[in-house]
């Protein structure tokens, strides 16, 4: 049985090559019958022709997302077993014989592990690193979502239709939820499964650029609109969207009461909630979180009702 590392990245020259050679060196030290592909999301980079000394490598031509890069990487992948993972990455060798049988089989047919966050500026420039909180586990559990690094039998990647190329953001968590509904989650490994290299999440200039794009839309509004149903997601907006939730009810409330009091006691919520979040590094950013918290939720309101992306593409690729 063989096995499909799909990689896939845009403008990751500075780390692709050390992702590619870990894959490369995974498949060595454990002997494995597997292939690489790294799928290209127009890159500007040098990103390409790196790729091409290592693997076979696809350039997409048309409309690209992560969605639709994993989505061709499977298409043209040989493997029954698909493993996913960012061009910007560390596959670690030693949690592929944790998930994988002598033949390559999955041990369980969803499956990733834990990852550690290397944060950097835009400039490059080394800021931290720590587990990724949101999805860590000290023993095994079973989780309803994924992100980009995860592993997959092709038998339960074809049921469900791959990922949806309508989310150009989420479509990892996408997938994890429609998964989740039908009874299968994901098998999160405790053990360490990559290093992922990344701009800090909370870095002003990505915070401004995430907004101003529009793209948080996706992972929020489109997809709490199209798992309105799905238990798991109401449960993660909840959690990771409270002040989304009391704006929405402020809107009605609205209605029926004083204009001002709603909106009002919408503001002091958020205020408090972005002071709970930053509890222990409080710094002069604090009133930069707020205003980007409260023009996100806004964002994120009006998105629910009048943004749909379509999810019909024509998929449009070559070999380079």
């Amino acid at each position: 049985m063989k096995v499909s590392f799909v990689v896939i990245g845009k403008n990751e020259a500075t780390t692709l090559e050390r992702c590619l050679q870990s894959v490369i060196n995974a498949i060595a030290v454990n002997h494995l019958e597997a292939e690489l592909l790294y799928v290209d999301s127009q890159s500007t980079d040098k990103s390409l022709e790196l790729a091409g000394k290592y693997c076979r490598a696809f350039l997409i031509k048309g409309k690209c997302n992560a969605a639709i890069a994993r989505n061709i990487g499977a298409r043209e992948a040989a493997g029954e077993t698909l493993i996913f993972l960012d061009g910007d990455m560390e596959l670690m060798a030693d949690f592929l014989p944790l998930i994988l049988t002598d033949e390559g089989a999955l041990i369980y047919p969803f499956v990733s592990g834990n990852f550690i966050n290397y944060y950097y500026d835009t400039s490059g420039n080394f800021l931290s690193k720590d587990y990724y909180r949101k999805i860590f586990c000290d023993e095994d559990t079973y989780q309803p979502t994924t992100g980009g690094l995860f592993a997959i039998t092709r038998q339960l990647w074809d049921e469900v239709g791959g990922m949806r190329p309508k989310f150009k953001r989420g479509q990892d968590l996408d997938l994890g939820y429609r998964l989740a509904q039908r009874g299968i989650l994901l098998l999160r490994k405790k053990d360490t499964m990559a290093i992922h290299h990344t701009v800090d999440y909370k870095y002003s200039a990505r915070m401004w650029k995430d907004l101003l794009s529009g793209s948080g839309m996706y992972a929020r509004s489109v997809l709490y609109r199209s798992h309105w149903n799905n238990i798991y997601v109401l449960k993660r907006m909840l959690s990771s969207d409270p002040t989304l939730i009391v704006l929405l009810f402020s809107i009605a409330l609205a209605l029926v009461l004083h204009p001002w009091l709603p909106l009002a006691f919408y503001l002091m919520i958020t205020l408090a909630a972005v002071a709970y979040s930053m509890r222990k590094a409080f710094t002069f950013l604090f009133f930069e979180r707020y205003i980007v918290q409260l023009l996100r939720d806004m964002q994120m309101l009006g998105g629910f009702f009048f943004f749909y992306p379509s999810n019909k593409v024509k998929y449009i690729y070559e070999e380079c």
